[in-house]
Formats: structure tokens, C-alpha cells, sequence
């Protein structure tokens, strides 16, 4: 049975009285996920911040543990750092972002909430989440490893905001896609551990042969964690890095993303 597109807001409504709805609604969105996700107490806060780390400590501890070599720099931990956490920031915001509208789809049955809404509401927390994680690693790798010696931090600080930027865009398109046909959905988690393998979190691209760094190349991610180590190592230069392909894929995805938003709004 079809159903037909329904009205987000009220038709006669001007942009400013449409934004303060918006923002209204969105901000009860956020305090309901947090709840949702969090609870109530402290606990469960720290919980869904120290999980992506896990992450992070896992690849060094393992990789300790076999005594590799960085292709890069002298410290193992640095080098993977400047891999796994752009990867950890894009995973955690793709998948959050992704269930967003079918975690919260009875949110829908009241009055002047959308779906655009929703995926907003989710989109803040994880970028207050993402922040909070790149604080913690950060410090850490300060106290544990005698200062961050970053060789270009705005161009660090970029690399990680292009993180959340992918994150965002991907999620949205999988989350949105997976109202129509739940196999997006399927798709969108697959993805995790297949970026996992192939951004170039354990290597460096400039090292693969033609033909593996031709396949590389589509992969967004792959660019933004070889800019945040050409970023973190003055020594390192990269030949692969392409930042107008880059900066053209994330606006692409966050355009697409909206689109699909614009399409899904209507009848979910």
C-alpha cells in the first residue's frame, strides 16, 4: 500500500517562525538521544566516549606486541594514531548518523517533526562526540609521549574535520537509502571494516603498486588520513594526496545526502 508524500511544516508558515521549529525540534531530538544512548548518569556518557578509543588501542597494542616498524616517523603509536583516528571519527559518525532515522522513526507521529530533524540532532552529538575523543587522544599521546609535535596543526585540525565532514555524508546517504530498502543499510555496515583495510591506516599509499593505489585513489578516507600525516610529519610528502578531489567527494556526499533527506521527508 502506498502512502502519500505528507506535509513536513505548515504551509503558510514563514522561514523564521519554519527555523525556530526546526531548532526547537531538534534540540528535544538531541536531549531524547542522549538519553537514549547515554542514560541518565555519568556512566554511560564515558562508556560511548572511551568505546571509539578501543579502537586506537587495540591496533597499538597489537602492534606493539609484534614489534612492526613504522613506515613513517620512529613511533608506532604516532603513525598509527594519524590513521586510526580519522578512521575511528568517520565510523562512529557514519553509524550513529545511519540509525538516526530508524531509531527514532516514532518521533515522526508528532506534529512538525521530520527527518531532517532527526539526522540534524544526531549530526551535533556526534560532532561534540568526535571533539571529545580527539581531546582525549590528543592529551593522552601529550602526557604519554612528551608533547604533540604536529608539524602543521590547522592543517591537522582540517584533516579531522574532514573526518566528521565524510562521516556525516556517508551516514546520511545509508541511513536515508536503508528507509527504502534495508540492504543500504547492510551495506552502510560493511563498510566499517572494509575502510578498515583500506584507507591506508597501516601503510602508506605512496608504497602500493599502480594499480592498488588507482583503486586507493576513490577512497576519500585513503586522502584524508595521508593529510593528516603529511600534517603531523614535516618529513612526509605525499604524491597521492589529491585535495581537489578530496574537498569535490565530501561535497558531493553532504549534497547527495541532503537530496535523498529531501526525498525520504516526504513519505516516511
Amino acid at each position: 500500500m502506498t502512502h502519500a508524500p505528507r506535509p513536513t511544516r505548515f504551509a503558510g508558515e514563514s522561514w523564521r517562525t519554519a527555523s525556530a521549529m526546526h531548532a526547537r525540534v531538534v534540540g528535544a531530538v538531541i536531549m531524547r538521544d542522549l538519553q537514549t544512548r547515554f542514560g541518565a548518569g555519568y556512566f554511560g556518557f564515558l562508556l560511548g566516549l572511551l568505546m571509539p578509543l578501543g579502537h586506537l588501542g587495540i591496533a597499538i597494542g597489537v602492534n606493539f606486541l609484534i614489534g612492526r616498524k613504522p613506515p613513517l616517523g620512529t613511533d608506532i603509536a604516532i603513525f598509527l594514531t594519524t590513521g586510526v583516528l580519522p578512521f575511528v571519527i568517520w565510523l562512529y559518525a557514519h553509524r550513529q548518523i545511519m540509525m538516526a532515522l530508524l531509531q527514532n522513526k516514532p518521533l515522526l507521529y508528532f506534529p512538525g517533526v521530520d527527518a531532517f530533524d532527526i539526522f540534524c540532532g544526531r549530526v551535533c552529538i556526534e560532532i561534540v562526540n568526535a571533539t571529545l575523543v580527539v581531546a582525549v587522544v590528543l592529551l593522552t599521546i601529550n602526557y604519554t609521549r612528551n608533547g604533540v609535535e604536529i608539524s602543521d596543526t590547522p592543517k591537522f585540525i582540517y584533516g579531522l574535520i574532514f573526518s566528521i565532514i565524510f562521516g556525516i555524508g556517508t551516514g546520511i546517504i545509508f541511513g536515508a537509502l536503508a528507509n527504502f530498502n534495508i540492504i543500504a543499510l547492510m551495506f552502510g555496515n560493511i563498510l566499517g571494516p572494509l575502510m578498515w583495510v583500506i584507507s591506508g591506516i597501516f601503510f602508506l599509499p605512496d608504497e602500493m603498486s599502480d594499480i592498488v593505489r588507482d583503486y586507493l585513489f576513490l577512497n576519500p578516507l585513503t586522502h584524508i588520513i595521508d593529510y593528516l600525516r603529511v600534517a603531523y610529519y614535516s618529513e612526509y610528502s605525499s604524491s597521492f594526496l589529491n585535495m581537489p578531489y578530496l574537498l569535490s567527494a565530501l561535497a558531493i556526499l553532504i549534497v547527495l545526502g541532503i537530496t535523498i533527506v529531501c526525498v525520504v521527508r516526504r513519505y516516511v
